[in-house]
C-alpha cells in the first residue's frame, strides 16, 4: 500500500511530461500577454487566478483587439464549459470525499490534470487525493513559472509559430488520446467526436468545436450505457 507522501510524489512525477509541454505554452502566453499591452503583474495575476490556458489565450486575444468586460467573461466561460463535463466524469469516483476537499480539487482541474487523473483512474487505480494534489501543484507551479519567464521576455520573441511552439500541446494530447483508445468503441467515439468538432469549427470556430466534440463523446457514452 502506498503512503500519502509516496502518492503525492508519484503524482508530481507523472504530470511532468504534460506539464513540460505546458512550459512552451506558458512562455507563449507570457509573450502574447505583454504584446497585448498587459504588464508583468497583470499577466501573472491572470495566470495565477484563472489557471486555464485556453481561457487565458482567449482573453489576451480579445484584449489585444480592444475588447474588454462581458465579452471576455462570456467567451471564456463558454470555452471552459467542458470543465463541467470533466467534473461529472470524475465525480462518481469521489462520492465519499468531503465537499471542501472536492472544492480544492475542482479549483486545480484543467485539461492537463484531468487527462492525467482520468487515465490514472481508468487504469484501475483507486482514487487518491494525495496523488491528484501532487499532480495539480506541480502543474500549477510549472505553468506559472513559464508564464513569468514569457512575460519577462515578451519583447524579445515575436514569431512564436515560426518555432513550432504552438504545436506542443496538440502533440501532448494526441499522446493521451492514443493511450486511452483501448477498444473499437473508444476509436468510434474518438472518430465521431472529431468529425463533429471539425464541422462545428467550420460553422462556429474554436469554442463550438470544443463543445460540439465533447458533447458528442458524452452522448455516445450515455447511449451505450443505457442501451
Amino acid at each position: 500500500m502506498h503512503s500519502s507522501k509516496n502518492l503525492f510524489v508519484q503524482g508530481m512525477k507523472q504530470i511532468l511530461p504534460v506539464a513540460s509541454a505546458g512550459i512552451i505554452d506558458g512562455l507563449v502566453f507570457g509573450i502574447l500577454a505583454r504584446q497585448a499591452g498587459l504588464g508583468i503583474t497583470e499577466a501573472m495575476l491572470l495566470s495565477l487566478l484563472v489557471n486555464a490556458g485556453s481561457s487565458q489565450f482567449a482573453a489576451v486575444g480579445l484584449i489585444s483587439q480592444g475588447i474588454v468586460g462581458w465579452p471576455i467573461l462570456v467567451s471564456t466561460a463558454l470555452l471552459n464549459a467542458r470543465h463541467l463535463l470533466y467534473g461529472l466524469s470524475l465525480g462518481p469516483y469521489f462520492r465519499e470525499t468531503p465537499p471542501w476537499k472536492l472544492s480544492l480539487m475542482a479549483g486545480s482541474l484543467n485539461d492537463e490534470t484531468y487527462a492525467l487523473k482520468i487515465t490514472y483512474l481508468t487504469a484501475g487505480n483507486k482514487p487518491s487525493l494525495p496523488y491528484f494534489a501532487g499532480a495539480s501543484i506541480a502543474d500549477y507551479v510549472i505553468w506559472n513559472a513559464s508564464t513569468l519567464a514569457g512575460a519577462w521576455f515578451g519583447t524579445v520573441f515575436t514569431e512564436t509559430e515560426a518555432f513550432g511552439l504552438d504545436f506542443a500541446f496538440i502533440a501532448t494530447f494526441l499522446g493521451f488520446l492514443a493511450v486511452n483508445l483501448v477498444s473499437s468503441f473508444h476509436v468510434k467515439v474518438a472518430v465521431s467526436a472529431s468529425l463533429v468538432a471539425c464541422l462545428a469549427y467550420w460553422l462556429g470556430g474554436g469554442v463550438a468545436a470544443v463543445i460540439g466534440g465533447t458533447l458528442t463523446a458524452v452522448a455516445i457514452g450515455a447511449v451505450k450505457r443505457d442501451g
